[in-house]
């Protein structure tokens, strides 16, 4: 098990914001869900090669938001060992995908790194105040694994992912600048060895999609997915011009000024999948931002990927 108290690294290393997609990236073949798994798997290369390797992968997931019953102003991290994978599917697949609940994931955990960030988030540093932080024991939710599972395949060149997995979850509530100043909490654990991953959506609404299936006629079905669509490409533009802004508090100031707009509400009826990017600007500080991977936005999500260093 790896030393929660091993040398520091002499770089920051790098924070990523991945759109993590559903269940089905898994196994459907049309051309966006390939790009989406390329996109994926060429970050996932990326993270192996580093050396040294980080000692932990630390995580924030659109689908690990802290429990309504800790307040808004608590945080949980995962101490548990052993953790099982969740088979928490937005769609029942029982009848068309039985098989996505026998999908398993292999991988390392390590509780003993999850104490250590779950003290650190509790003492805070000279910048940043201590934050109410519990322990807690779950499993590992779809917005990790599938995506990782994509990254990191057991039978890959590289081998399977030995960096163990720590989960952190985002603060509850509407609070958005919350999200970027637990990022901010996070920043230090960069040079300890902690590469941050922040697995969410950009664009995430299946409001959006619902609208569309109402439609009764195919020229309805046509136009308004053609609206939906400009919605979810519009707000898209808006968070790639915000979150590439270098100045930590110019992105900062640009990203929480997307939520009043009329495209963030409607591709985001609720923000769970859009925190994670926050946090990940957060613990950017003033990093290079990049965009990963091939461009991928259709009605209702978008794909887009980040990597801050």
């Amino acid at each position: 098990m790896p030393s929660a108290t091993q040398r520091p690294t002499a770089q920051p290393l790098p924070v990523y914001f991945i759109g993590h997609a559903g269940a089905s990236l898994l196994f459907r073949e049309d051309p966006n869900s390939v790009v989406v798994r390329r996109n994926l798997r060429a970050i996932g290369r990326e993270i192996q090669a580093i050396r040294p390797a980080p000692k932990a992968i630390l995580t924030l997931s659109g689908h690990f938001e802290a429990s309504e019953i800790h307040g808004p102003g608590v945080i949980e991290v995962n101490v548990k060992p052993t953790t099982p994978i969740l088979h928490d599917f937005v769609n029942d697949f029982h009848d068309t995908r039985p098989d996505l609940y026998q999908q398993d994931w292999k991988h390392r955990d390590a509780p003993d790194l999850g104490t250590a960030v779950w003290k650190h988030l509790r003492a805070g540093t000279e910048k940043t105040p201590a934050i109410a932080a519990k322990r807690v024991e779950r499993g590992v939710d779809h917005g990790l694994w599938v995506p990782f599972k994509v990254m990191f395949p057991d039978d890959s060149e590289e081998g399977p992912l030995e960096i163990p997995i720590v989960q952190v979850s985002t603060f509850h509530g509407y609070d958005l600048a919350s999200q970027i100043r637990l990022g901010e909490s996070l920043q230090a654990l960069r040079k300890e060895g902690y590469l941050i991953i922040g697995s969410g959506m950009a664009v995430h609404s299946f409001a959006s999609l619902a609208e569309i299936a109402a439609e009764t006629t195919d020229a309805g079905r046509v136009a308004t997915t053609e609206k939906v669509i400009k919605e979810s490409r519009t707000l898209d533009d808006h968070i790639r011009a915000a979150t590439i802004i270098r100045n930590a508090e110019g992105r900062r100031a640009a990203l929480l000024a997307l939520e009043p707009l009329y495209e963030f509400k409607r591709s985001h009826p609720t923000v769970e999948h859009f925190t994670p990017l926050l946090v990940a600007a957060g613990a950017a500080g003033d990093a290079d931002v990049e965009v990963l991977g091939e461009d991928v936005v259709e009605p209702g999500f978008s794909y887009i990927n980040f990597r801050f260093q």
